[in-house]
């Protein structure tokens, strides 16, 4: 599926995509849909090393080196660029990291922005949730077309780690037994690639929730010992087991985004997060399907 002709069966030109946070554990799955199913768009991957580019270059993906912190590199990484799919990093900077390349988007003539955020009520009493409502306020406000995509507690998180939980033989959560809203990766990207490839006419102006599940730890832990045959069990913390490696952290902008998820952690203990513990599966509104259930990814992936 790699670099196809610029041009689709009914002779009308592809749509070329831009992956922002193409090697992370959501953009990476993103590319092996497209790769997969890249029906009416081009693809370009963008990394911020250049050994990585080179590499994708190798095998036949359009790719070039894009760092948000540089903005220097935004302008070749966007030449021609039709769709984004804009992934920020996990620090308060994302939202000059946002800013820079939205203005540097719409400058260069993108048409479509897919933002990844949080499962936002848009009244949430967390910073790092106001910093994606504000980041997806300006790209509403820049004239582009927009989609947005609110995930729940990624799942992959927690139970995707190495060595294999199965080894391990357990997970943690810092929320105490309280219940969370869950959706896997996979299902994140599935939703991504699918509004990629439709465009703006389709998916233009649509927020799109994706919670698959509400579960506490231990319940998470159940379903995944007898899917698997395995015996898994959660280590039930509470938020201030994580506030000392918190204080630890020497990135200032790092350490800013880890204490607002530390809030988060608190409010979702005292069950102070009724507005993200609720179902709200958007892969099967997008994709068709629903979206994994615990039970089923676990029989794909620890069996």
């Amino acid at each position: 599926m790699k670099n196809n002709p610029a041009s689709t069966g009914s002779g009308s030109e592809r749509a070329k995509v831009l992956i922002i946070g193409a090697t992370g554990r959501v953009g990476s799955q993103v590319v092996e849909e497209l790769d997969r199913n890249s029906d009416s768009i081009t693809v370009r991957l963008s990394t911020t090393d250049q050994k990585k580019a080179n590499q994708w270059q190798q095998q036949g993906w359009d790719s070039v080196v894009l760092d948000l912190d540089k903005p220097e590199t935004f302008a070749d990484a966007l030449d021609g660029i039709d769709r984004i799919f804009l992934l920020t990093g996990y620090t308060v900077d994302m939202l000059r990291q946002s800013k820079l390349l939205v203005d540097a988007a719409s400058k260069a003539g993108v048409s479509h922005i897919v933002h990844l955020g949080v499962f936002t009520s848009r009244h949430d009493l967390i910073p790092h949730f106001m910093w994606h409502d504000m980041v997806e306020t300006y790209i509403e406000a820049s004239g582009m077309a927009w989609t947005h995509l609110h995930p729940n507690v990624i799942a992959d998180t927690s139970l995707a780690v190495d060595p294999p939980i199965t080894e391990i033989g357990s997970f943690t959560v810092y929320w105490g037994d309280a219940p969370q809203g869950w959706v896997f990766a996979s299902d994140i990207a599935a939703v991504a690639a699918t509004v990629l490839r439709e465009g703006p006419k389709k998916r233009g102006g649509a927020n799109y929730y994706l919670s698959t599940e509400v579960l506490t730890g231990p319940q998470v832990a159940a379903i995944l010992s007898k899917a698997s045959g395995k015996e898994i069990t959660c280590n039930v913390l509470n938020p201030d087991d994580q506030k000392a490696i918190i204080e630890q952290i020497p990135s200032v902008l790092v350490k800013a985004y880890m204490e607002s998820a530390y809030i988060t952690m608190q409010l979702a203990k005292s069950g102070q997060m009724e507005a993200q513990t609720i179902v709200k599966d958007d892969v099967l509104t997008v994709v068709g399907r629903p979206g994994l259930t615990m039970e089923e990814w676990a029989r794909l992936n620890l069996v």
